[in-house]
């Protein structure tokens, strides 16, 4: 029996399955630090600050509440699914549409367990490349949202006031631990099924596609490999915690900083289900809009990264 098992594993040994296993182990480990301290800190305020207290507290006005809420939106733990409806609520509730679009566009890009898990992955820059990239994109999308609506009717208009109600699990009678541990069961789920795939998808490319074909496509020495990375997050783009370990392993195979950086941003813009959820409950101009900032915004930011990196 023993002789059988040690055939067994001397076969399956050097294998591409073997390899595969190996690196989605290491990628884990590298990830799973990062995941839990991020978890920690989303549940926490997901607990802490439910929309209801963000939608009544008093706003500034002007360009200190795009600001404002462009920083609420890279430490809230929502993911688009749940930042579409929550700005369709904050605008039906009389809030201007300046600051809601700046909570919209930063909202995807970054939160507390995207922020760890990125730096856990790749290191301080790219995280916090990734918060500011995420900031300022909120900042500009505010602030050109307010513009458009001073010139345009009804640019902002929805189809679906949508319903705090529905995204608001958290009773106000519940105790605040029972909150905290209930909230990070259920983003822990989300993330691990996501982070599990990208895994799975970054093991498995690290050990089929050529370095050849990265440096060539996404490479630091062609000039187009950071428009090819943002459109790149059209496809591949599924879950900011579950792409990572893709962008970690392209990185190794010679994908340039900048590329990287415009996965992140144009990933979330792009996803099918962000956009019919927004064209659904804002219409097809403002989703137009906010697709065509953020590609722009991905090279924009992928080129000044890579300028410094």
């Amino acid at each position: 029996m023993m002789e059988l098992i040690s055939n067994f594993i001397y076969i399956f040994y050097d294998t591409y399955t073997y390899r595969v296993l190996v690196e989605m182990t290491f990628l884990f480990r590298s990830i799973l630090p990062g995941m839990v301290i991020g978890l920690a800190i989303s549940s926490f305020l997901v607990a802490w600050r439910p929309i209801k207290r963000l939608q009544a507290m008093p706003f500034f006005h002007g360009f200190a509440a795009v600001v404002f809420m462009a920083g609420v939106g890279i430490l809230s733990p929502f993911c688009s699914y749940l930042a579409i409806p929550i700005a369709a609520a904050l605008i039906s509730g009389g809030i201007p549409c300046a600051p809601v679009f700046a909570f919209l566009c930063a909202t995807p890009l970054m939160n507390p367990t995207l922020f760890a898990m990125t730096w856990s992955a790749f290191d301080w820059r790219m995280a916090f490349a990734r918060a500011l990239a995420a900031l300022i994109f909120g900042i500009l999308g505010g602030c050109l949202a307010g513009f458009m609506e001073r010139r345009i009717p009804r640019f902002m208009q929805l189809n679906d006031s949508g319903s705090l109600s529905s995204i608001e699990n958290h009773k106000n009678s519940a105790p605040f631990l029972h909150c905290w541990w209930d909230s990070f069961r259920h983003l822990g789920w989300f993330v691990i099924k996501y982070v599990t795939l990208g895994i799975c998808l970054a093991a498995v490319v690290k050990e089929v596609i050529p370095l050849s074909w990265i440096e060539a496509a996404v490479g630091r020495a062609h000039g187009y490999g950071i428009l090819v990375g943002a459109l790149l997050g059209v496809p591949l783009y599924a879950c900011g915690g579950g792409t990572i370990p893709l962008i970690q392993v392209l990185m190794n195979m010679g994908m340039s900083p900048g590329a990287a950086l415009a996965f992140f941003i144009a990933g979330p813009a792009t996803k099918i289900p962000t956009i019919a959820a927004m064209q659904m409950t804002m219409g097809a101009g403002i989703t137009a809009f906010y697709v065509i900032l953020s590609l722009l915004w991905s090279i924009l930011a992928g080129l000044i990264f890579q300028s410094f990196y």
